[in-house]
C-alpha cells in the first residue's frame, strides 16, 4: 500500500517537472531576440518609364522679313530730336562767335571815339572842349545810322557785323533806333552791365540781344558783304 502511494507520487512530479521543463522551453523562445539570419522579403523595384522629350526643330522656318522701324516711322521722333539738338550745336558756336566778334567791335569803336575827342580837342579852341565831348558821344550814339558805311559802325564793319531791325531791315539813316540802341554805351557802368547781359544770354531765347537791342527791337547780324 506504500509502495503505490509512493509510485503515485513519484510519477506526479515527474510530470509537473516535464510541464515546467516545457514551460521554461516555450519563454526562452519567446524572449531570445530574432535571428540577423532571418531572410529579407523580395520587393520588386518599381518599373517607371523614362518621360519622352521631343527634340527641338531648330530648322528655320521661311517667314516675312521684319519690317524695319525707319520704315514703320518708329524713328522719326529719335530723328528729328538729333536734327534738332544738330542745330542747337550749330547755333551756340555761331552765337558764341558774334558774341565775340561784338565785344572786339564795342572796344575798336570806343578806341574810335576817344581819337575823335582826342583830334576835336586838339583843333578846337578850349573853350569849344565841350564840344570834342559831344562829338564822341554822338559818333557812339550814331554810329549804326551812318548813311556812308550802310548801316554799320567801324568797328561792327571791321567785324563783318550788322546792326538789323528785328525783320532784318539794316539800320541805315535809322538814327532814332540807333540812338536808342546805344543810349546805355553813354552812360557810366551801363556797358559793363550790358557785356554781362550779352553772356548770360548764352543759352537764352534772347540770345545776342542786350537791353539796347530790347529797348530799341534790334539785333546783330553777320555781315555778307
Amino acid at each position: 500500500m506504500h509502495g503505490i502511494y509512493i509510485a503515485g507520487i513519484f510519477s506526479k512530479q515527474t510530470t509537473l517537472t516535464r510541464e515546467k521543463s516545457s514551460t521554461d522551453h516555450l519563454c526562452s523562445a519567446l524572449l531570445s531576440p530574432m535571428s540577423d539570419e532571418t531572410p529579407k522579403p523580395d520587393i520588386p523595384k518599381p518599373n517607371i518609364p523614362k518621360p519622352s522629350i521631343p527634340a527641338p526643330n531648330l530648322t528655320r522656318r521661311d517667314s516675312a522679313p521684319p519690317v524695319s522701324a525707319v520704315e514703320t516711322g518708329a524713328m522719326e521722333p529719335r530723328a528729328q530730336k538729333a536734327e534738332e539738338l544738330t542745330e542747337e550745336e550749330e547755333v551756340a558756336p555761331v552765337a558764341e562767335s558774334i558774341l565775340h566778334k561784338r565785344i572786339i567791335g564795342g572796344i575798336i569803336d570806343y578806341a574810335i571815339s576817344l581819337g575823335i575827342y582826342f583830334l576835336a580837342a586838339m583843333i578846337l579852341p578850349d573853350f569849344l572842349g565841350k564840344v570834342a565831348w559831344a562829338l564822341q558821344i554822338g559818333y557812339m550814339l550814331t554810329r549804326d545810322a551812318l548813311p556812308f558805311l550802310k548801316g554799320q559802325s567801324l568797328g561792327k564793319k571791321a567785324m563783318s557785323l550788322r546792326a538789323v531791325t528785328s525783320d532784318g531791315e539794316p539800320l541805315t539813316n535809322n538814327w532814332q533806333a540807333s540812338i536808342i540802341r546805344n543810349i546805355p554805351f553813354a552812360i557810366p557802368i551801363l556797358p559793363i552791365v550790358e557785356v554781362i547781359i550779352l553772356y548770360t544770354r548764352e543759352n537764352d531765347p534772347k540770345t545776342g540781344l542786350r537791353l539796347g537791342d530790347d529797348f530799341a527791337n534790334t539785333k546783330v547780324v553777320v555781315s555778307e558783304e
